[in-house]
């Protein structure tokens, strides 16, 4: 009997520590796929480790890593460079709503492969505040109309990344799995029972997914 593999959102504005959780995972067991193409913000160990220049590219890294046995995670940095990429594209190749038409399939298209990947799989973005249901709210961001709002119901968890200067005048650096006015998401139970925020670590939600799927 296989087991569901989840798809992580990690959510939040330049500066916020999103790239930087990814620094604890095994470098030998990590598909990375940096289309942000900027150097990483620790030691790059990555055994696994592409720079995609265009979504063709992307779309191969992410079927070689789905299908490599050594690769026990994947994660895509970011949902952000992935749809500028895109759109240029389509802008190149299209004219007028045939660009949106082109656009708004691909990115069905991305998110259905990925939903099909038995792996996990983590993917950065930025945010928007948009008015849902009468309230401003913080979503992941696209352009576009037909996916503006709704990117997180592709994933099963949607994580908000903050940080806070403590007393000692550090920074510190984590993610909500609740938090009023965001999408933040999490199945009861993962992060553990009425824990609402985790370390600004990706190896440390790992461990907790594989702990709860047990």
């Amino acid at each position: 009997m296989t087991r569901d593999y989840y798809k992580i959102l990690l959510v939040g504005s330049s500066g916020k520590g999103k790239t930087y959780s990814f620094r604890n995972l095994d470098p030998n067991t990590t598909g990375f796929i940096n289309i942000e193409d900027k150097p990483l913000p620790f030691p790059n160990k990555f055994k696994y480790h592409s720079r995609p220049k265009n979504t063709v590219e992307v779309k191969k890294a992410l079927k070689e890593y789905a299908e490599n046995a050594e690769i026990k995670c994947i994660c895509v940095d970011s949902f952000s460079a992935y749809v500028d990429l895109l759109l240029q594209e389509c802008r190149l190749s299209k004219k007028g709503f045939d660009i949106w038409n082109l656009y708004n399939e691909e990115i069905g298209k991305l998110f259905a492969f990925i939903k099909s990947i038995e792996k996990e799989v983590f993917i950065t973005t930025h945010y928007e505040i948009l008015g849902i249901e009468g309230n401003m709210e913080k979503r992941a961001k696209v352009k576009g109309k037909e996916w503006e709002g709704v990117i997180e119901k592709e994933f099963t968890i949607v994580l908000y990344s903050d940080s806070k200067i403590n007393d000692k005048g550090v920074p510190e650096y984590f993610y909500h799995s609740f938090l009023e006015g965001t999408s933040a998401k999490c199945p009861p139970g993962i992060l553990g029972e009425g824990v609402f925020k985790i370390e600004n670590d990706v190896n440390i939600i790992l461990d907790k997914i594989k702990e709860f799927i047990k």
